[in-house]
């Protein structure tokens, strides 16, 4: 409770210019900034110098997917300027993190277009290619819904089905990732623990979030 106060007060003064587009300049001109700059500071003439930087976008890519997940959650439970902010600017959090993963799948068609052989030998797994690309026709499905071109083509009802079931199949994909690097391979570093947990709190916020709405709605159907 104090961190939001905390995270009010410094909202309140940074909400007016904050948000929207502004918002989006703000967050993903530096990760294509560092992207570039680790691009030519780097060796890039093996598959495993272009890994390392699929591993650096996903770890630009995944707080911006967890906020956007928690948004409507967070405001249901700990309702606050923080909160209002973040709701307000759910879908440019949603752009910043479909940004960065712009940057992985170019990185990663880097690899398998130019260094194929290593790919094939030391990344590739079928059930992880079917999985990731499932998740990037949701993503894309979800940028291109996000905007009235898009959505003018999808009913209401659709356009929610689309983006709850693409925001938790996301959500899932990433918090597998790292639940993987901790219980089944042998060296987890401290990023894998710290977003195994965070995904694991954004997790229990939207279950809190649920259990809240239907404790209210229990309430207001019962008799007095």
């Amino acid at each position: 409770m104090v961190l939001l106060r905390y995270l009010d007060t410094v909202f309140n003064i940074m909400s007016a210019k904050l948000n929207g587009w502004n918002l989006f300049w703000v967050i993903t001109i530096p990760i294509s900034l560092v992207v570039v700059l680790t691009m030519a500071s780097a060796d890039l003439s093996s598959g495993e110098a272009v890994s390392s930087l699929i591993q650096l976008t996903v770890r630009f890519s995944v707080p911006w997917l967890y906020l956007a997940f928690v948004a409507s959650s967070l405001h249901v439970v700990f309702p606050s300027v923080f909160s209002r902010w973040l709701l307000r600017n759910r879908k440019i959090i949603g752009l910043c993190f479909a940004l960065a993963m712009a940057w992985q799948l170019f990185f990663i068609l880097w690899v398998v277009g130019i260094y194929t052989q290593y790919y094939m030998q030391e990344v590739y797994v079928l059930s992880d290619a079917i999985e990731g690309t499932v998740g990037y026709l949701f993503l894309i499905a979800m940028v291109l819904t996000s905007f009235k071109f898009g959505r003018s083509r999808l009913n209401p009802k659709q356009w929610k089905f689309l983006h709850k079931c693409g925001i938790y199949y996301l959500w899932a994909y990433a918090w597998s990732v790292y639940w993987f690097n901790i219980f089944y391979y042998q060296s987890p570093n401290s990023i894998d623990y710290l977003y195994y947990w965070a995904g694991f709190l954004v997790w229990g916020l939207r279950l809190s979030a649920w259990s809240k709405k239907r404790w209210q709605q229990t309430g207001a159907q019962s008799p007095a």
